[in-house]
């Protein structure tokens, strides 16, 4: 099958990347004396893209034991594109962070940054955009003394609170709490509960709808250590329609790119149902699903370029590709969906729509050649 010829973008982008050098960089085991394979991961159709765009993309395993052999691979790249989680098997991402401003800072392209992780992809942007039309009733706690000061009158008020920690994935740090008076059917109590009042505890990262009842206090107590290392918890309205599922919006630096309907099981309770949808296949859907038609205009029009001014974003400092998970918010009055943010990923973004690998190549091309540019006229 003959190749699509390619457009003005990308044969713009050819000519121009010359011997732009690219690293697409994940954590891993580094293998002693055998260098990392594009095979080592889930990539090969970007390598294949960004190959179709004379881009020597290389595979860079990244391991905190082997930073120093990884600090030379990368400082000889003109970019790199970057797949980490914040916490993966108990460790975070202090000394990669380190080693990425070091190579930002000598005009290495970097994407995403950790300064716009930061900015955008912790959940305290939930509490920073609140005030947008994807934002709902959230609220930030800096210390443990804030949390048991602030979180029992909000719980009064809802009976039912999502606490999420600061920087996390997959569900870790994130708990449904609600009143045990709401949970076992009695009147509702606006009296603001004391540290011996009753709460049952779900936990996102545990699917099995497992719940468990302790008091508040001790509740609270407990999430002292997320308040560590600059640590601070987000508060957030419980949502109704969780059942209904999650639709992650896929972008590229402003555009959507795709979409996925998924069903997560954490924060629901264990039922046939629950455990059935969780089993759906999750399909990758493109820009144009007219279900998500409303999702993109707004992202597109309206949320991101609010985002940006709100966390002093430029177009530079997008990330090459990033997503925004949404849970159903109340129909209006005519019906309608709304939907209401429930976090922003960048670290690592994956699995991602293969669909956005073009678009995806080719922004990551054109800022590498932008910071390469830069970097030679200095």
């Amino acid at each position: 099958m003959t190749p699509p010829a390619p457009t003005d973008e990308q044969s713009s982008a050819k000519g121009a990347a010359g011997v732009a050098r690219m690293g697409l960089l994940w954590r891993g085991e580094r293998r002693a004396g055998a260098a990392p394979t594009r095979g080592d991961t889930l990539l090969p159709p970007l390598f294949d893209r960004l190959a179709q765009l004379d881009v020597d993309a290389q595979p860079l395993v990244y391991s905190d034991d082997a930073i120093e052999e990884v600090r030379e691979e990368l400082l000889q790249l003109d970019g790199v594109l970057v797949w980490v989680n914040p916490i993966q098997d108990g460790r975070d991402r202090t000394n990669l962070d380190a080693l990425l401003r070091e190579a930002a800072a000598q005009g290495i392209w970097v994407s995403a940054h950790p300064d716009t992780i930061l900015r955008m992809g912790t959940k305290e942007v939930l509490v920073r955009t609140k005030n947008l039309g994807w934002g709902t009733d959230t609220h930030l706690y800096e210390t443990a003394a804030d949390l048991r000061d602030q979180f029992p009158a909000r719980l009064a008020a809802d009976h039912v609170r999502v606490l999420k920690q600061h920087r996390g994935n997959g569900g870790q740090g994130v708990w449904k709490v609600e009143l045990v008076k709401r949970a076992a059917g009695s009147s509702a109590s606006t009296e603001t509960p004391t540290q011996h009042s009753r709460v049952r505890v779900q936990r996102a990262d545990q699917r099995d709808g497992s719940v468990d009842e302790m008091s508040l206090g001790p509740f609270m107590d407990s999430c002292a250590q997320y308040f560590s290392n600059s640590g601070r918890i987000i508060d957030q309205a419980f949502q109704g329609r969780l059942s209904e599922g999650m639709i992650r919006c896929y972008l590229v630096q402003d555009e959507v790119v795709g979409f996925c309907h998924q069903w997560p099981k954490g924060l629901l309770p264990a039922t046939p149902e629950t455990d059935a949808a969780a089993t759906r296949e999750r399909v990758m859907e493109p820009p144009s699903t007219p279900a998500y038609r409303a999702l993109k205009t707004n992202m597109e029009a309206e949320w991101v370029p609010q985002m940006k001014g709100l966390l002093d974003l430029d177009a530079a400092s997008m990330p090459a590709i990033w997503d925004a998970d949404f849970l159903y918010g109340p129909k209006t009055t005519a019906g309608e969906d709304t939907y209401i943010l429930c976090e922003i990923n960048v670290s690592a973004v994956w699995p991602y729509p293969e669909m956005a690998n073009p678009k995806l190549a080719e922004a990551a091309v054109a800022a590498t050649i932008a910071s390469k540019a830069a970097r030679s006229e200095t």
